[in-house]
C-alpha cells in the first residue's frame, strides 16, 4: 500500500482512532496500530516484519509542530524526574490530539478513511456521543442557547458539568475544555464549541480572581 499521506497524517489519524482525543494514548499503541494499518511506512528496515516505534515518534514530533499546525501534544519515553530532590513524578509517555488536532481529523477524516480504510471503533462513537449528550442535556448549555450574549456562568455549575474542584488552577480547567473542544470539533458541533470557549473565558476572570 503507498498510502497519499505524510507518516505524520498517518500518526495524527491512528491517534484519534485510538481515542487520543479523550485520553493520552502511548507511543507503543500509536505504532502497533501505524505498522498494522502501513507496514511498509512504519517497519525495521533490516527486520520488516517488526513495528518502528522511533519512525512514529518522529511521526508525533512532526505533528506537534507549529508549521504543521501543533496537531498533538504530548512526548515519547518515561523521563526519570527528579524525585529525589523535588517530589517531582517522572513525565509519563503519551499523546492525545490538541483542539486543533481534533479540528484537523473533522477537515480531513473522508480523506484519510478513504486512503487508510479505517474508521474509529464505534465504541469510540458511542463515548463521544454519551459525552456530547451529557452536555446537550444540562441546564447550564440550555441557558447558554437561550442566552448566548447574556450568559454568565458560576464556578459552582461549571465544577459540576465538568467535574471539576471550584478551587482548581486554570490549567486543570483547560484540560477540562479541551476535552470536550475536541469532541465538539469532530462531531462539527459549533453551539458546544461557542459554549466551551464561553466558560473557559469565564474560567480565566475568576482563577485570576481567587
Amino acid at each position: 500500500m503507498a498510502p497519499k499521506l505524510s507518516n505524520w497524517e498517518i500518526a495524527v489519524y491512528v491517534l484519534h482512532t485510538l481515542g487520543g482525543g479523550l485520553r493520552l494514548i502511548a507511543t507503543e499503541d500509536v505504532a502497533k496500530k501505524c505498522f498494522e494499518i502501513v507496514p511498509d511506512s512504519f517497519s525495521w528496515i533490516k527486520y520488516p516484519q517488526y513495528p518502528d516505534k522511533d519512525i512514529v515518534r518522529t511521526a508525533l514530533f512532526d505533528a506537534r509542530k507549529e508549521k504543521n499546525g501543533a496537531l498533538v501534544r504530548g512526548r515519547s519515553g518515561r523521563g526519570r524526574g527528579q524525585s529525589g530532590r523535588t517530589n517531582v513524578s517522572p513525565a509519563l509517555d503519551g499523546w492525545s490530539l490538541t483542539p486543533q488536532g481534533a479540528r484537523w481529523i473533522s477537515d480531513n477524516k473522508a480523506r484519510l478513511v478513504d486512503i487508510l480504510k479505517i474508521r474509529e471503533p464505534n465504541t469510540q462513537r458511542q463515548e463521544n456521543l454519551r459525552k456530547l449528550t451529557r452536555i446537550h442535556r444540562h441546564p447550564l448549555f440550555r441557558r447558554f442557547l437561550e442566552q448566548p450574549e447574556g450568559f454568565v456562568p458560576s464556578l459552582g455549575e461549571m465544577a459540576e458539568l465538568f467535574r471539576c474542584r471550584v478551587d482548581a488552577d486554570q490549567s486543570t480547567w483547560d484540560k477540562r475544555f479541551d476535552a470536550v473542544i475536541n469532541q465538539a470539533n469532530v462531531a462539527n458541533d459549533s453551539n458546544v464549541i461557542k459554549f466551551i470557549n464561553r466558560c473557559r473565558d469565564f474560567s480565566r476572570t475568576q482563577t485570576k480572581a481567587l
